[in-house]
This record gives C-alpha cells, sequence and structure tokens, in this order.
C-alpha cells in the first residue's frame, strides 16, 4: 500500500525487466525518488503536487512508455480483480470455490492472495471473499430470474460442489433458500431479496 503523500501511477507499454530499470532511471534523472517499480506501476516518494507531470510524461514517450491516467492508490488492481472475477465467472466458475480461488488470482494477478485480499478489503470496504460469493449469488439470482433451470443444474453450471453448498451460502447471504427466492419472485418480480446492497454485487 502507497505510504502517506507518496504517488502511485501506471505506465504503458512497460513489459519487461529492462523496463523496470530504464523506468529507475528515468525516475532519478527527474529527481523523483523511487518507492516501488513493478510491471506498469510506479511508486514515488513525492506527492502528486509536487511532480511536473508533462515533464514525465515527456520522458516517458522519449523510452517508448505512456502514461496511463492518474489513478488512487491500487484502484487499478482492484479493478483488475473484479474483472478476473467476471472472467472466471463467465468462463470457469469453478474455479471460484472456496479451496481454489486463492491459488487461480494469484497465478492470474501475479501477487500473494493475503495482498490481493487486503488491498480489496481496505479499498472497497468489503471483504474480497464476501465480494466473490455475492457474484456468484447475484449470478444464481440472475438464473432463478430468467431461466426455468433446476437448482441442481444451476449449482452444477457454477462450479457449487454440491446443491447443498450453494443453498446454504445463498441461505446466509438472503435469508431464504433459492426454491423459496424463485417462489417469492412469482409475487414481486422486481423484489431484491438478497441481504447486501446491489451495488457490492453487480457489476
Amino acid at each position: 500500500m502507497a505510504d502517506a503523500g507518496s504517488t502511485v501511477f501506471y505506465v504503458k507499454h512497460m513489459v519487461c525487466r529492462r523496463g523496470v530499470l530504464v523506468m529507475r532511471e528515468l525516475l532519478h534523472s527527474l529527481g523523483l525518488t523511487a518507492r516501488r517499480v513493478e510491471l506498469g506501476e510506479v511508486e514515488v516518494a513525492e506527492p502528486a503536487q509536487a511532480i511536473d507531470w508533462a515533464q514525465l510524461r515527456e520522458q516517458l514517450v522519449a523510452e517508448g512508455f505512456a502514461l496511463l491516467e492518474l489513478q488512487a492508490p491500487h484502484e487499478h488492481l482492484v479493478n483488475d480483480i473484479k474483472q478476473t472475477v467476471a472472467d472466471l465467472l463467465r468462463t470457469a466458475p469453478e474455479e471460484l470455490r472456496c479451496g481454489r480461488c486463492p491459488q487461480i488470482l494469484s497465478q492470474r494477478l501475479g501477487r500473494k492472495f493475503s495482498y490481493l485480499s487486503n488491498v480489496f478489503s481496505t479499498s472497497q470496504g468489503l471483504s474480497l471473499e464476501r465480494y466473490i460469493i455475492g457474484q456468484r449469488i447475484a449470478t444464481v439470482e440472475q438464473l432463478l430470474r430468467s431461466s426455468g433451470m433446476e437448482v441442481g443444474r444451476i449449482a452444477q453450471a457454477l462450479g457449487y460442489s454440491s446443491l447443498g453448498h450453494l443453498s446454504r451460502q445463498f441461505r446466509q447471504v438472503n435469508g431464504v433458500s433459492p426454491t423459496d427466492y424463485r417462489r417469492q419472485l412469482e409475487g414481486d418480480p422486481a423484489a431484491n431479496l438478497t441481504g447486501l446492497p446491489r451495488e457490492l454485487y453487480q457489476s
């Protein structure tokens, strides 16, 4: 996590170790103190208002790089986490099981899961585990609304280990079973029956 007063920015086309070395030299030449230089992400000790952004952009372009829009610390990583979860839910939902999820996210994003989880919860005010559960349950909810699939088939399609697992998780989130949820929808199709605000589990 960025220290108070430091600045994080993101750089396009910095894709190899040589790029990292060039970036460190570039920062030094501009009088900036590199705290962290990784592929595509840079943290300097100076506050944003002390950086000559026009000069930095010019030097980056000269080295074949490009400055991406300035973002809040870790916003880029949080967006990557959300996109990865969405991609997995669409293409390989079984990878989002509790036992497999930490490993697959760590592999895809190149960071330890503990780091990803800490960054996400600090930025979003919601644990990464709860966010993933919310995304899975939101998909279950959508299928219960829009399809005639049996709950058992939904559990299988979304990679749950069993119908019981899905039912327990669904009940923990919204207080009713998937079957009861579907029955209640017959009376009010627009109802939000989950215990989570929609903005926490919808894309």
